[in-house]
């Protein structure tokens, strides 16, 4: 028989309420439609000017979704507009339609499973030069280009990988490990 302590009892009406009101924030944020409008881009606008122009183009206005359902017709805190961010791996950029969000110091990402912009908690953009603030509106994304260099980044080591991948069976490889093990050895006087 299970027993449960004097502290669950309080715990659980908390648990109830904050699963509630999550779900209720994440109701108004998802929105599957999104996914049809993924639109994968080499470059994302690099200001307030070509951002403009971008959102113009994919007309996030004119596309008919239903999840705003719920949302007071004077919330100007969830808008579904233009986005253009990195994706979950931050190896692409990719525009959007989506209800902007609050970020608290990271990165943008699209969420294709959840249909939702997030914070990427792997790309802290308030360490960036030049920093990100810690409270930021999605929609702003361009403003911290630093963001973007990590798809940049990742493109660079991937292939750096590939080609040390594609060179393991050649011959030179043995040579190579040669030489950096004499490297290290003379570094260290081993």
């Amino acid at each position: 028989m299970m027993r449960f302590k004097r502290t669950d009892l309080y715990t659980l009406p908390l648990l109830v309420y904050i699963i509630y009101h999550l779900k209720k924030s994440m109701a108004f944020t998802s929105c599957g439609i999104s996914i049809l409008t993924v639109n994968y881009v080499k470059q994302c606008p690099e200001d307030s000017k070509s951002w403009q122009m971008a959102a113009k183009r994919m007309d996030c206005d004119g596309i008919e979704q239903d999840c705003q359902q719920g949302i007071r017709a004077d919330s100007h805190q969830f808008v579904f507009q233009y986005h253009c961010v990195i994706n979950v791996w931050r190896n692409a950029t990719l525009e959007v339609c989506a209800f902007n969000r609050t970020l608290l110091g990271y990165c943008a990402e699209f969420n294709i499973l959840g249909s939702v912009i997030q914070d990427n908690y792997y790309a802290d953009c308030t360490k960036h030069d030049p920093p990100c603030p810690s409270v930021y509106n999605s929609a702003e994304a361009y403003k911290y280009q630093s963001c973007y260099k990590l798809v940049e980044q990742n493109e660079r080591n991937t292939k750096i990988i590939s080609a040390a991948k594609r060179t393991s069976g050649n011959l030179t490889t043995p040579f190579i490990s040669i030489f950096f093990r004499f490297i290290i050895r003379k570094l260290l006087h081993i």
